[in-house]
């Protein structure tokens, strides 16, 4: 295991700066200069999510010259100090150019607006939250690294696209990369996981055997948060803004990595993307905004590219996208882009148990997961979530995803002052799931005597995996490939049609993104 000192190594700031660094040359030097001079690249990636990170990768390995734009900031860890905010330390950094907190669990404090972590859109009958940091969502999520069942698979996706494909080869080189296991057995049995113990035992007493959850957590960071041999993070359900230590395997210790590590990728934070045309000989051209660390504009480029992946998460994406077909920028683009917005049918449960101890904190992995395919009116995955403010509290959470095959909105460009949002999304979209959550507790406590449905109630209603609006067989072909403008691809969580289907989306957004890597490669385009 590592020393505290080989940790602290392992942790400060800049494995991804080293990279570029080595790549690029030194800043301040002329190789970096003239490096970093550069606008016109063979392929640019937009955002360093799932789906960028594959991408920039798989380009690499290609040797075409690549570009990966993200507007947020790479992000440091430390042993020591509290890096992130979170809903205990409220921080302007949690916020992606917020002035009052907003999130569940989060108190609505002022705070300073700078490019943070999370952006949270205010939509219509609906939060939105999407991360803006090198390494997208993997900074932020809880690890879960599930695929769909084969039920939910075939009744969302395009029937060209073989389940057996995926579950014998695209599901296990996503879970390789993003490097996911189970939880051990000394961790499951630590203190901080007495309420996964209690959620399990619950769930086998109702009749459903859980079973061990894939995740992306670095088990030997979480012994040493055990041992005392680093600040605690994980042990203390430390995820939704950030493990301070690294605790989590994101793609900044992955993906990212290995892409710039091949010398034909580039990667430059804080480069935002606000507007993509067409241009009249081909390619793509992108004006983006350069932010200091404060949030300062910096200034404004124009970036051009042959090949164009836009994997800035579904709400970015889709404001680009629906942005640039509506002024003309995009003519070519599909109607149906911008359709088909789902919230993954996911609902928080929680109930308390007035006979059992939690622990003394809730660590943040999910260590299991069960999925029905039929006991409630719509197919459901449940797994085992945490709170971090916790404390011994009685209280047990749990996450619940549905396959939800109805429930969609549309994004709409507004010409008046030029933004993109979300319409036709009704709170009636949520109750389905809703119900099922109600149903599916209600059958935990019939078995478990001496718990109790707790209602948990949040200014709005939420979702942090919004999907769809460019689904895959739809608006693209089956490798991400956009009708009607050749040369633009979509990766991300845009291309699930609205629903992953009994899963969290990390691992199905990678699949999808390895399998058209994959054969756009192959094809030279």
């Amino acid at each position: 295991m590592p020393s505290r000192r080989e940790f602290a190594g392992l942790c400060s700031g800049g494995a991804l700066s080293a990279l570029t660094t080595l790549t690029l040359g030194s800043p301040g030097s002329r190789a970096w200069a003239v490096a970093a001079g550069r606008t016109h690249f063979r392929a640019v990636v937009v955002g360093s999510g799932f789906g960028g990170a594959v991408a920039a990768l798989r380009l690499g390995e290609a040797g075409v010259d690549t570009l990966v734009l993200e507007r947020g900031q790479e992000w440091g860890t430390s042993p020591t100090r509290a890096v992130f905010g979170s809903q205990e330390r409220v921080s302007g950094r949690m916020f992606w150019f917020r002035s009052v907190a907003r999130w569940p669990g989060v108190l609505p404090v002022p705070v300073r607006p700078q490019p943070g972590l999370a952006e949270v859109s205010e939509e219509r009958n609906l939060d939105i939250l999407c991360a803006a940091a090198v390494g997208g969502g993997s900074i932020m999520y809880t690890g879960v690294t599930v695929a769909p069942p084969r039920s939910g698979f075939e009744a969302l996706y395009p029937a060209q696209l073989s389940y057996d494909e995926f579950a014998a080869r695209w599901f296990p080189r996503a879970v390789a990369g993003l490097g996911a296991g189970v939880m051990p057995q000394d961790i499951y049995a630590s203190p901080p996981f007495t309420h996964s113990r209690l959620w399990d035992r619950q769930m086998r007493r109702a009749g459903h055997p859980p079973v061990p959850a894939l995740s992306t957590f670095d088990w030997d960071v979480l012994r040493a948060e055990l041992r005392g041999a680093v600040r605690p993070s994980a042990i203390a359900g430390e995820t939704d803004f950030g493990c301070s230590d690294g605790a989590k395997k994101s793609l900044t210790r992955s993906y990212l990595p290995r892409a710039l590590a091949t010398g034909h990728v580039q990667l430059r934070p804080l480069h935002e993307v606000r507007t993509i045309r067409r241009r009249p000989r081909g390619g793509y051209a992108l004006q983006v905004r350069r932010l200091d660390p404060a949030g300062a504009t910096a200034g404004t480029d124009e970036y051009t590219c042959d090949l164009l992946f836009v994997c800035a998460g579904t709400l970015n994406t889709n404001r680009l996208l629906v942005a640039a077909r509506d002024r003309g920028e995009l003519p070519g683009l599909p109607a149906a882009v911008g359709t088909g917005f789902g919230t993954n049918g996911d609902q928080m449960g929680a109930r308390s148990t007035l006979l059992d101890r939690t622990g003394p904190s809730q660590g943040a992995p999910c260590a299991s997961t069960f999925f029905f395919p039929a006991r409630y009116p719509q197919p459901v995955r449940v797994e085992s979530w945490q709170w971090l403010g916790a404390h011994g509290s009685p209280l047990l959470f749990t996450l619940l995803l549905t396959v939800d095959r109805d429930n969609r909105g549309r994004f709409v460009h507004h010409a008046r002052n030029g933004t993109v949002g979300l319409a036709d999304w009704d709170p009636a979209h949520q109750r389905p799931s809703a119900r099922s959550l109600a149903l599916y507790q209600e059958d935990i406590l019939s078995a478990n005597p001496g718990l109790a449905t707790v209602a948990l109630n949040y200014p709005a209603p939420f979702t942090a995996h919004p999907l769809g609006g460019c689904a895959i067989g739809e608006c693209t072909d089956l490798e991400g490939r956009v009708h009607g403008e050749p040369g633009l691809y979509v990766l991300d969580g845009s291309l699930i049609p609205g629903n992953v289907g009994g899963a969290n989306p990390s691992l199905m957004i990678t699949a999808l993104a390895e399998r058209a890597m994959s054969g756009i490669v192959a094809a030279g385009g």
